[in-house]
């Protein structure tokens, strides 16, 4: 597995780290109140929370590897970031450098001449 340019590997570890964390405290929440029948979540916060979770993680799977809807994916994950200005903005400044975008260009194929 190469390893991608150093922007790109923060955005990835940060989309990483936000599916890892929505589905910590997704398992966390299940075994606080799993024993209290007053509070018993609905399977729809499950299925959000746990989509919400594999989104993350396979956004940052994505953009390490440079597949086309990856860029695509960080921008609309990149959105929640965007409530901490300042972790928000810089992810937001590397996804618009030329190395994160040149990560995500396609080699154009040398057989196309005529």
């Amino acid at each position: 597995m190469r390893h991608p340019p150093e922007g790109v590997a923060v955005v990835a570890r940060h989309h990483w780290l936000m599916g890892g964390a929505i589905a910590f405290f997704l398992a966390a929440l299940h075994l606080v109140v799993r024993g209290v029948p007053q509070i018993q979540p609905t399977p729809a916060t499950y299925a959000i929370s746990l989509g919400l979770a594999l989104l993350y993680l396979g956004t940052g799977t994505l953009v390490w590897f440079g597949t086309p809807l990856g860029r695509a994916f960080n921008f609309v994950c990149s959105l929640v970031y965007l409530a901490r200005p300042q972790m928000g903005l810089r992810l937001w400044r590397i996804s618009d450098s030329t190395e994160f975008k040149a990560h995500f260009a396609r080699a154009k194929p040398n057989n196309l001449r005529n």
